[in-house]
């Protein structure tokens, strides 16, 4: 008997030169791609759509869920903009049924809303990139009828994240909301999200960071998903999101976002020790290494693990929108609990910080005050978050050649920007790894190494020295924070 071959929503039999057969499915999805109703002859279209098991594996025991809906991204890319436009009551019929479809007591109908809703987003998004945002909510729900819809919508979501439905459900809830917030290269241009902050979330996602299960399992796609929101168009009108993070003051909550961003830094430079254990070889090797590299400048393979600018964005948020979140960087976690980390974390490209607008904490952080004690044998994020870094910026000529940037555009930049802020995190940096480098570098002789390369580069610090000086000496508006930096040259000359 010949072998049935499954692919891309297609039967096809492997000796068989016939044309492939398509499950009933894919049939449904060409009956929405056709200029008619197609509820019109089946009056039971859309409930026997939702009911599919859309190339579907369920596993009860773990509740994962897999769906591959392809095929109907695949639809919505291989048709003109003409013809798409003709399609836009069916288009809108659909977005409509899966937003009915989520408030149906059969998990399938769910599921299977859940997962539509997120290729019908990426697909009418990658089929109308050139137009404007008020074309793509037209072309998905009508403009008309978008305020009620996203409200719904919102709704749904809001109830099956607060509930106390299976963990798979709120999983795919998550992953719909991010679908929706990354689906375009900046966040600010994603016009959707008007109704995300009209119809807030917030209070959901702070939910699953004070539980502990739900934290488990849903933290990290909830820290990165409020962190994004937070940085749509923050520059340009007033953002609830960061309204509301910024008056946090439960300390269940604070610790929760805390303990996720911490499991997040842990797991990465988990993964580099790992690396770096497995290219150690024995002695020979070693001192076989260190001979080349007195003659080769970069004979030395750098380690590569994944950076994760999503956590990252987190913590950056989190520490300058919240005052209180300063002491959960302090609070201490010899018990931390596991976090469910994506392998391969993504992020979009989101609105940067201009020099002007640092943290109001970065210029008034003295090393001394930092809670680091080489005795103690317990973590905190605070020094998670420094070990991560000692890995990061291991090439510190990066960091002084910034210096050296920022002293040679000096007329050019301070035209523009306060450099001095810049530049006195530079040092600090530098401060925090002499004072207290011994106790979370990856190994001792990159405490050694980070020496020698200061005092091998002592005469960008002393020229770095020279220009604050000069300007904290006179009277004008760079006073004061070139006197910061001066004040924070002391250790490194």
């Amino acid at each position: 008997m010949a072998q049935v071959e499954k692919k891309g929503g297609l039967l096809r039999k492997a000796s068989s030169t016939k044309k492939p057969l398509k499950e009933k499915v894919v049939l449904m999805y060409d009956e929405i791609f056709k200029n008619e109703d197609p509820a019109k002859n089946c009056p039971r279209f859309w409930e026997e759509l939702f009911l599919m098991k859309v190339e579907m594996v369920v596993d009860l025991l773990s509740c994962t869920l897999q769906v591959n809906l392809e095929y109907l991204e695949a639809k919505l890319e291989s048709v003109d903009g003409d013809e798409l436009m003709k399609l836009k009551d069916n288009i809108n019929s659909l977005f409509q049924h899966c937003i009915v479809s989520l408030n149906e007591e059969h998990q399938i109908k769910v599921v299977n809303a859940l997962q539509t809703l997120c290729a019908l987003i990426r697909g009418v998004h990658q089929k109308n990139k050139p137009t404007s945002g008020f074309d793509i909510i037209n072309m998905l729900m009508g403009f008309d009828k978008a305020e009620l819809r996203m409200k719904n919508l919102m709704e749904s979501l809001d109830t099956l994240l607060c509930g106390d439905g299976s963990e798979s459900l709120k999983s795919l809830c998550l992953q719909l909301l991010l679908c929706l917030v990354t689906v375009t290269d900046n966040i600010s241009q994603n016009t959707i999200l008007e109704y995300v902050m009209i119809n807030s979330i917030f209070e959901a996602i702070l939910q699953i960071l004070s539980v502990a299960a739900s934290r488990v399992q849903h933290g990290y796609d909830g820290v990165v998903l409020l962190a994004l929101l937070v940085n749509y168009r923050k520059y340009e009108s007033v953002n609830p999101y960061i309204v509301k993070l910024s008056i946090i003051d439960d300390e269940t909550t604070l610790n929760g976002m805390g303990l996720v961003i911490s499991q997040a830094l842990t797991e990465y430079n988990r993964q580099y020790k790992d690396k770096e254990e497995e290219n150690q070889g024995g002695f020979f090797s070693a001192l076989t290494n260190m001979v080349g590299n007195m003659f080769i400048a970069d004979a030395e393979e750098k380690i590569s693990v994944q950076t994760n600018e999503a956590i990252l964005l987190a913590l950056y948020e989190a520490v300058h929108l919240n005052r209180n979140f300063i002491t959960v960087l302090a609070q201490s976690h010899p018990d931390m609990g596991l976090v469910s980390i994506p392998t391969t974390p993504t992020l979009p490209t989101t609105p940067t910080t201009p020099l002007g607008n640092m943290s109001p904490s970065s210029d008034v952080m003295n090393s001394s005050e930092l809670p680091l004690d080489p005795n103690l044998h317990t973590s905190n994020l605070l020094i998670t978050f420094l070990k991560y870094c000692s890995i990061v910026m291991q090439d510190t000529k990066a960091l002084i050649n910034l210096l050296k940037f920022l002293m040679s555009n000096e007329t050019v930049l301070l035209g523009k920007y306060n450099i001095f802020a810049l530049a006195l995190m530079v040092v600090n940096l530098f401060n925090v790894f002499i004072t207290y480098g011994d106790t979370f570098l990856p190994t001792p002789s990159s405490y050694d190494e980070l020496y020698y390369e200061i005092i091998r580069m002592h005469q960008v610090f002393d020229n770095l020295y020279s220009m604050v000086l000069r300007l904290s000496t006179n009277s004008g508006q760079w006073k004061e924070p070139a006197s910061k930096v001066t004040h924070a040259l002391v250790n490194v000359r």
